[in-house]
């Protein structure tokens, strides 16, 4: 694509800036939809922003983005087929584009990494599968999120390194095989937890033992940030990072009759591991900027050999253009957390009182109640969001 534009750019050097000009202000336009709707789940709006996602025509750079914000807002509202539905479609799409087209390449190698389709961090292509876990142990179909577990072991599999501190997803993924009675797939992932967290595999629920499985999620991951890097006065390099956070893990407790219970749980600060997964890819996005700067770099000293204005020109709108793709899946939460909590069969009438923070909001005082009833052997799923509009 370099040596068209240099010939076109030669014979046509206006017209050609205007085109590319308009291709770059396409290629770093970010979704004002997806903005809205984002705005109105953190503001409690979860109705409002499912309506919103549904109606939503986003470009096909940003449709990744589009079924993972469906998915986790319908789960969050309860809605466990539709976000089923819309984070099997993000699978399929993740899939599609390991397949990077011409087209993307061609269209990011004088603009910036924005012009690409978004394709998800490591980090998240797995949470679309922690997430189908939680949706399908939730309609109590744990055979379906067995599938979700294999899946998610096919990841780690590959970038096992780089995920390997998500403890959330790995107890997830052990209890949905122990859910579907694969016992030998549920004690390799155990050992596993045991060898990396001291986790001990759980013993199977006699009949007169039962158990309260709490998924809970709380408060709002940190976006990525641009960072900047001046080569000289016509050249820079932009990278996406995402800040540090020194916040720690929600504290939860559960009472019955005001008397704490005894409880065992595994924390994922998910911000910590997405900043590993884009760390992990430092490399090949180091190597696109190196080829880009080759290719703006020849571009416009082509065009100011025979147009010096226009050279000139150019050399400004490359330095404009090269913009950090900042784009991430902003729906998810700061921490996921999973509480196993061992009780007698029967009926319970139990609090919860979690407190925590994002960074951004306080989650303070949160109280719960929560009425169940256990059969003799069972284990009983609750999935909690709190940060949204501290709700």
């Amino acid at each position: 694509m370099p040596s068209l534009l240099i010939s076109a750019l030669r014979k046509h050097s206006l017209r050609a800036l205007l085109l590319l000009s308009v291709v770059a202000l396409q290629a770093c336009a970010t979704s004002g939809v997806l903005n809205v709707a984002r705005d109105q789940f953190r503001h409690g709006s979860t109705n409002e922003a499912m309506q919103t996602l549904s109606e939503a025509s986003v470009s096909r750079r940003n449709k990744l983005l589009l079924y993972m914000d469906r998915g986790l807002i319908a789960q969050t509202a309860g809605h466990y087929e539709d976000s089923i539905a819309a984070f099997e479609q993000a699978i399929q799409l993740v899939d599609d584009l390991d397949y990077v087209s011409l087209r993307d390449q061609s269209a990011a190698i004088l603009t910036s990494d924005w012009a690409s389709r978004y394709s998800g961090e490591y980090s998240e292509r797995l949470w679309l599968h922690t997430f189908q876990m939680l949706n399908y142990l939730m309609l109590d179909d744990p055979q379906g999120a067995a599938v979700e577990a294999r899946r998610a072991v096919a990841l780690y599999e590959k970038y096992g390194d780089v995920l390997k501190q998500d403890m959330f997803t790995r107890s997830v993924m052990a209890l949905s095989f122990m859910a579907a009675g694969q016992y030998d797939s549920a004690r390799v992932e155990y050992r596993k937890l045991t060898e990396d967290f001291g986790i001990a595999e759980p013993k199977p629920l006699s009949r007169k033992q039962s158990e309260l499985i709490l998924f809970i999620a709380t408060g709002f991951i940190q976006p990525k940030l641009p960072g900047d890097l001046f080569i000289d006065i016509n050249a820079r390099i932009s990278f996406p990072f995402y800040p540090a956070s020194s916040n720690s893990p929600p504290t939860v407790q559960v009472l019955a009759d005001n008397q704490p219970l005894p409880v065992e749980r595994a924390d994922s600060q998910l911000v910590a591991i997405s900043s590993d997964a884009l760390a992990d890819r430092g490399k090949s996005i180091a190597a696109r900027q190196a080829l880009r700067l080759a290719a703006k770099y020849g571009v416009s000293e082509s065009i100011e050999s025979h147009d010096a204005l226009a050279g000139g020109i150019v050399k400004l709108l490359f330095l404009a253009l090269e913009q950090a793709d900042t784009r991430s899946w902003e729906t998810l939460p700061a921490y996921l957390t999973l509480i196993r909590v061992p009780l007698e069969p029967g009926a319970h009438s139990l609090r919860l009182l979690i407190n925590g923070s994002d960074g951004n909001s306080a989650i303070i005082g949160q109280r719960r109640t929560l009425d169940i009833e256990l059969a003799p052997g069972q284990r009983s799923f609750r999935l909690i969001r709190l940060g949204v509009n501290n709700n």
